[in-house]
């Protein structure tokens, strides 16, 4: 049987880049090797693509246990040892320059069968990198561009939330010029939002400078921090409730969107910080979420709801808050994490789907809608990509 040869992207210059390479290994830890050639991609802060050999899992023949291979030391290029396809780097003493390629090479359209994202933030979850391998005819996983960028961007995905008549948050949008005259949001705030407040960068994820605001006296350090991740700010309502999240995968058959059990977060925090999320320990994760039939039939269909909404492919993850029958979206995620302490793989496997095949299936859905474009426009640069990969 062939392999597929499966490049999986990770790092990259945003603020969430440690939580890209964990999730970026994490996946290639459970890529099966005997049925994906796996080629490891990191993207440094600078922006350079280095092929990571030393993180590919290796077959023994076409059936042996998996080990891992090591990275080649001394400086030299030795041969057989990753998978084929794989381009071997240089010790970790060598300059980046040499080791660096320019990111058509890394990922060539003749050398990769799908690109599997695992870049979270700016450059990876906004459609940035979807457009690079859009142009290189590289199917991918997860959503398109447009959707990508939608999702990332809080406001603009808040107004088409709301446009669909899906419940979000009260919040307020601030802009350098708009910030400005702080009075006047300090009395929009207390006006409109009232206190506490919840106040975060406009395209940030893993609540990167988000902050929990309790009085006025705190509103500007709260803005100001949340200003060094963008030029946008969102000032929100706190809703007080049960925090719940869905994941979103594709029904393998038809390929439409369907809801994974509800998980219920309680962060050991005062509120779903960086910590709470990533750190072990950081939160408890209550599968499924202890929240009423009723209310978690709607919870789900208010999560397909939004990644409809948005043009979501593949995967996402829908974070809610529900307080007694009430339920409001705060944003979908659509490169939800994949390390040990993330929802979706939690989800998944609440559902009966280990790691290995969640990560099979959204392969399968980037294929699928490699093979739709492909018939849809035969000229697609990616019909030689679908041909090689059914």
């Amino acid at each position: 049987m062939t392999r597929l040869r499966i490049a999986v992207l990770m790092g990259g210059p945003s603020p969430e880049r440690d939580v890209s390479m964990a999730t970026g290994q994490e996946i290639v830890a459970a890529l099966d090797p005997r049925q994906y050639d796996i080629l490891p991609v990191e993207i440094t802060k600078e922006g350079h693509w280095l092929p990571r050999p030393d993180l590919t899992p290796l077959t023994d023949g076409n059936a042996g246990t998996p080990t891992v291979a090591s990275l080649p030391r001394g400086g030299a290029r030795e041969r057989g040892t990753v998978n084929p396809g794989s381009v071997l780097i240089q010790d970790p003493g060598s300059r980046i320059q040499d080791r660096a390629l320019a990111f058509d090479q890394a990922v060539a359209r003749d050398h990769v069968d799908v690109a599997f994202i695992a870049m979270h933030g700016p450059y990876g979850e906004d459609g940035t990198v979807q457009g690079l391998l859009e142009l290189l005819g590289i199917p991918y996983t997860g959503s398109n561009v447009l959707a990508s960028a939608l999702a990332m961007d809080k406001l603009r995905s808040r107004q088409l939330f709301e446009w669909h008549r899906i419940p979000v948050p009260g919040y307020l949008s601030v802009t350098a010029p708009v910030w400005r005259d702080r009075d006047r949001v300090h009395r929009q705030v207390a006006q409109e939002l009232g206190y506490p407040c919840v106040v975060k960068p406009n395209a940030a994820g893993s609540s990167i400078g988000v902050s929990l605001v309790r009085e006025p006296a705190t509103l500007d350090p709260a803005v100001e921090a949340a200003f060094a991740y963008g030029p946008m700010v969102l000032i929100e309502e706190y809703v007080s409730g049960t925090e719940i999240t869905c994941g979103i995968i594709d029904d393998p058959i038809t390929g439409d969107p369907i809801a994974l059990p509800l998980i219920e977060v309680v962060p050991n925090a005062e509120f779903y910080n960086y910590q709470a999320k990533y750190a072990t320990g950081g939160s408890e994760h209550i599968v499924p979420a202890r929240v009423s039939a009723q209310v978690a039939q709607q919870a789900a269909a208010l999560a397909v709801r939004a990644h409809q909404a948005l043009g979501c492919e593949g995967m996402s993850r829908v974070d809610m808050i529900t307080r007694g029958v009430d339920i409001v979206v705060l944003e979908v995620n659509t490169i939800p994490g994949m390390t040990a302490t993330s929802l979706l793989p939690d989800a998944a496997k609440a559902a009966g789907i280990k790691f290995p095949e969640l990560l099979d299936r959204i392969i399968r859905s980037a294929l699928r809608r490699s093979r739709q474009q492909s018939t849809q426009s035969p000229r697609s640069p990616q019909s030689s990509q679908s041909s090689r990969s059914t």
